[in-house]
């Protein structure tokens, strides 16, 4: 009896070690993803900032929740915000991302230093389905710049995605300039 439990315990603490290992590989696996996908994003620190002759701000509306039958229940929503660097040829510089709630409060900043967006380059930004801060009026500003005046001005939208029963839906709101200044 006491060699069938020593059995046993060793192919127990066998697969026990099998389990761990192909459960680290896949951490690793996805911490690796994760850590590639972070080096494609160019944070700036100021002295990397190039002077900037052209700045805009943009007002993006976005639907964190909805209504639904009536004021008192609502629908939840995953929001997305995608920036698009249209040019072939400029960058574009991000100085700021924030997102506001219903009641013009700031919720979140989403960079917090200046990034670079090269040519033909997206970013985009997730507020999670379970994230019930920002309302039914929810927006987003965007402050950007460019070296100098843009041919191609970057695509800024929100796309607003949630389902009741087996119905999905999305939602897209463009942006609207809120400020140019031009040196």
């Amino acid at each position: 009896m006491k060699h069938i439990n020593k059995k046993v315990i060793l192919s127990a603490i066998i697969l026990t070690f099998f389990v761990i290992a192909l459960s680290c590989n896949k951490i690793n696996k996805f911490g690796l993803e994760e850590v590639e996908r972070s080096l494609h994003h160019i944070e700036l620190d100021q002295e990397y900032i190039p002077e900037l002759h052209f700045k805009e701000k943009r007002y993006i509306p976005a639907y964190s929740n909805l209504y639904y039958k009536s004021k008192s229940a609502s629908l939840f929503c995953t929001v997305i915000l995608s920036i698009r660097n249209t040019s072939m040829t400029d960058d574009i510089y991000l100085n700021s991302v924030d997102y506001y709630n219903t009641y013009g409060e700031k919720i979140k900043e989403l960079i917090q230093k200046t990034n670079k967006l090269r040519p033909l380059e997206t970013r985009e930004f997730v507020i999670e389905f379970n994230d019930k801060l920002g309302g039914s009026g929810a927006n987003f500003i965007v402050d950007y710049g460019a070296k100098n005046a843009l041919i191609d001005v970057p695509i800024i939208e929100s796309v607003s995605v949630g389902h009741h029963g087996n119905n999905g839906f999305t939602i897209t709101s463009n942006s609207q300039v809120i400020q140019t200044n031009k040196h």
